[in-house]
């Protein structure tokens, strides 16, 4: 068995954190022999105690031994793939479907049961998150679930005049940037309703402290591969959750 089927063998089996790393490796195993442990970490947004792990599991030691298996395999019998685009689009967007697995299914199904109550709801998001917030509000509405949708700063800021701390709030932030919510719903802060919900990509936002609940989005890893869009994550998401509605109002 070699280092690549060695890796592939045990997917499986990774825990979430090992998830990233594998997905990391896998999508750089052409120039994996230039990164060290602390660079490996840092760009697959987990740590080296995690990286280590991931080595270990695959039944080295440490890095030191990973390395020289991988260096070895890259020297002598890994060749790039030749595969035509559409093939390598539809790899990583495989990849990136495989990593919703690891969504947390109890906060998600605490987000359907808030979305099911016959409380108010209100969904927000803008610039590039405006899209999925609106494709939710626009599946809730055919499902006959009533709700409130802002799609920008100024009607986001008009939505803190409604919003009630019994209410369900729902915030779309790819970048789980705090500014936009400094902007809009900053009224609110103090007293956010009790279901509230942030959705995004960065697993560091600081969004993560105001909001009682947090999906974090995969897909952090294909922000420098421009055949994956971020707010096509969200809307994926959307329409996975979407689906999970439909069976529970059957």
């Amino acid at each position: 068995m070699n280092f690549r089927e060695n890796i592939e063998q045990h997917q499986q089996t990774y825990s979430k954190t090992e998830q990233k790393v594998y997905q990391f490796v896998t999508n750089n195993l052409d120039i994996l022999e230039t990164y060290t442990i602390t660079k490996i970490a840092e760009q697959s947004h987990t740590s080296t105690s995690a990286v280590l792990r991931f080595c270990q599991t695959l039944g080295y030691k440490g890095f030191k031994d990973f390395r020289y298996d991988a260096i070895s395999f890259l020297h002598h019998h890994y060749k790039k793939d030749s595969v035509d685009q559409l093939d390598r689009i539809l790899d990583n967007y495989s990849s990136l479907m495989n990593q919703f697995r690891t969504l947390d299914r109890t906060i998600i199904q605490n987000l359907i049961r808030s979305i099911l109550t016959h409380k108010p709801l209100h969904i927000f998001g803008v610039h590039l998150s405006s899209l999925p917030a609106k494709f939710l509000y626009m599946g809730c509405q055919d499902l006959g679930i009533v709700g409130h949708f802002a799609g920008d700063l100024n009607s986001g800021a008009h939505l803190t005049n409604i919003i009630n701390e019994e209410d369900t709030l729902i915030m779309f932030s790819i970048s789980g940037n705090l500014a936009n919510f400094k902007n809009s719903l900053s009224a609110i802060q103090n007293n956010m309703p009790k279901n509230s919900f942030l959705i995004t990509l960065n697993e560091k936002s600081p969004l993560n402290k105001i909001f009682e609940h947090t999906i974090v989005l995969p897909g952090s890893l294909f922000n420098t591969q421009s055949i994956i869009d971020m707010q096509t994550v969200p809307m994926i998401f959307v329409d996975i959750l979407m689906n999970l509605i439909h069976e529970e109002l059957e």
